[in-house]
């Protein structure tokens, strides 16, 4: 007896963990936006107003145990719906006057937010944003469960009936491979009884009939069509189920077929009796069907759920947030002016848009790879700072970085240098900077005798960066024959810097301060060389943050080029 009950334990243990693993909480969405109630149907998971299905079924699903009866709801899918809850799934309607829609976060209803999208027998006509929101849904990993009925059941009287909508939804020709049988005059397949229809595939792999999530039926039961249409199938589909009359393994005759479009999957099937149950609260004429133990109506669309959301997951359902980097700036870096924040986002569906943050705060949006931020670091106060990014997915997971340290190191202002004066010593001459000329800082300022900048660039071999301003003095200044020094003097006459060392007698030389920390005066601060290794524009050393100096000036060799001849001052900040 003890060996018996260790059996009887371990075997409903196993069946527990199987359940487990093949719901995993993963979430199912039934459509009752969709006149599901029109005429008699009563195609809902649970109505607290009779006609209009509620988002979460009442009581609450969270009470539903292995013994609760499928009358703790009241639409006639609740026998539907509490088996699939009693299997680890979690269900919610779609209401009246709620959007279909895939990766609108404004939704909280979006199809993003679940595994499988269940369709009972929609009586109107879907509209384009719809049909689209339906295959991003399913191409991105989504499943879809569509439920027809026979050809004309035409609920409302609005001139469309299921077969219509889904054969809309697919297009023609078919996306998913399956097209419905709309025509109500066809008694052999569009408008038919058949029950049992036991007519199953022979592959053996079908995870409807041989390999189901929750067991295989038996052909003396299969399904229980009454008043059932048919498909006819192509592309990916496969049928499991055929009409009994119809020869099964075809792509005629169908009553249960599955396909994939994209990374996800799809299910469908010709005849709402299959998912009904014989219970409603509001009048309508529903009968056994789900539920109804001559068939095996309810293990056959089970394992068909169970299918579709253990497809790629990556539609409805995800759970798996992005994972996301920042590339640039590296961690510890020091970072001045505009800076290029990178960063790269991946998974296992798609990145919808990637965050930058800045101590927190949300400062830019991308929703295009390369992801990118040109963040001016300016408008940030210097010292240290955190960045961060964080990347969506169309489930609205969210992925955040590690975060990066960096360490902003700006001069909020360049030096206003207008009416200073540099003197050339031994000729007198002497240079007044025009007004509003701003050094900026750790940059420079080139004075050119007499070039434009595009020739004075050419002559050099350099291109003058935008921390360069460049001034022409119309032949007036510098005049280097030999012997020169230059003074630096601020707009009152104070001495900034200088004198420098003197050119050589001789001219033709080149002279660039070693460190604008040093003194001016001493010759072995400067680097004495040709002309030809003038560098206007860039190579100031370290400093000291010392302010404006004189940093190189230069004569420029050969014949009639004196008019390249240039004095370079620096702002060590």
């Amino acid at each position: 007896m003890i060996q018996h009950r260790l059996s009887v334990f371990l075997v409903t243990l196993l069946i527990l963990v199987a359940t487990s693993a093949i719901a995993q909480q993963k979430t199912i969405l039934f459509d009752a936006a969709h006149a599901q109630t029109a005429g008699n149907a009563d195609w809902t998971l649970d109505e607290d107003s009779c006609g209009t299905a509620q988002r979460f079924p009442t009581p609450d699903q969270s009470g539903i145990t292995s013994a609760t009866p499928e009358t703790y709801w009241n639409g006639a899918h609740s026998a539907m719906g509490v088996d699939l809850v009693k299997k680890g799934f979690h269900v919610e309607s779609l209401p009246v006057g709620a959007r279909i829609s895939y990766g609108d976060g404004t939704n909280a209803q979006d199809l993003s937010h679940y595994n499988i999208f269940v369709m009972p027998e929609p009586n109107i006509a879907l509209t384009s944003t719809e049909i689209t929101a339906i295959r991003n849904f399913v191409q991105n990993g989504g499943g879809l469960f569509m439920i027809a009925d026979h050809a004309g059941s035409d609920r409302n009287n609005d001139g469309i009936d299921a077969a219509g909508v889904f054969n809309a939804l697919m297009g023609s020709p078919s996306l998913f491979g399956i097209t419905y049988n709309d025509n109500s005059a066809d008694k052999t397949f569009g408008w038919f009884d058949d029950h049992p229809d036991g007519n199953f595939t022979i592959d053996t792999t079908s995870p409807i009939i041989w390999t189901g999530a929750f067991g295989m039926p038996s052909s003396s039961r299969g399904l229980g069509l009454f008043g059932s249409s048919s498909m006819t199938l192509s592309g990916a589909a496969k049928g499991h189920v055929w009409k009994t009359t119809s020869t099964h393994d075809t792509s005629t005759g169908v009553t249960f077929a599955t396909s994939t479009y994209g990374t996800g999957r799809i299910a469908a099937i010709a005849d709402s009796s299959v998912t009904e149950d014989a219970t409603n609260n509001c009048g309508h004429s529903t009968f056994l069907g789900y539920n109804d133990p001559s068939y095996d109506n309810g293990l056959l669309v089970a394992n068909g759920i169970a299918w579709l959301a253990n497809g790629s997951g990556g539609g409805g359902g995800d759970t798996q947030a992005p994972a996301v980097s920042i590339t640039a700036p590296l961690n510890g870096a020091t970072v001045v002016g505009t800076v290029s924040v990178t960063a790269t986002a991946s998974d296992n569906v798609g990145v919808t848009k990637v965050e930058f943050y800045l101590d927190g705060v949300l400062k830019s949006t991308d929703t295009t790879s390369p992801y990118a931020w040109s963040w001016d670091s300016t408008t940030a106060s210097n010292g240290s700072h955190s960045l961060t990014a964080k990347a969506y997915d169309a489930a609205l997971n969210v992925g955040t970085s590690t975060a990066v340290s960096v360490t902003v190191n700006n001069v909020a202002t360049g030096t206003d240098i207008s009416g200073w004066t540099v003197t050339q010593a031994n000729a007198t001459v002497v240079y007044t900077i025009p007004a509003g000329t701003v050094i900026p800082a750790n940059g420079y300022v080139v004075i050119g005798r007499d070039a434009t900048k595009a020739a004075f660039q050419t002559f050099w071999g350099v291109t003058l960066g935008t921390n360069v301003v460049y001034l022409t003095t119309a032949g007036a200044f510098p005049q280097i024959n030999g012997s020169e020094n230059y003074t630096l003097k601020n707009a009152s006459g104070t001495v900034i810097d200088g004198p420098t060392i003197s050119e050589a007698s001789g001219a033709n030389q080149d002279l660039q301060r070693i460190d604008p920390c040093t003194a001016a005066n001493i010759a072995s601060n400067w680097r004495v060389g040709v002309t030809t290794l003038a560098n206007p524009g860039s190579g100031a050393g370290a400093g000291c943050a010392k302010g404006v100096v004189i940093n190189e000036f230069s004569d420029a060799a050969g014949t009639g080029n004196f008019i390249y001849e240039f004095v370079e001052l620096h702002n060590d900040k």
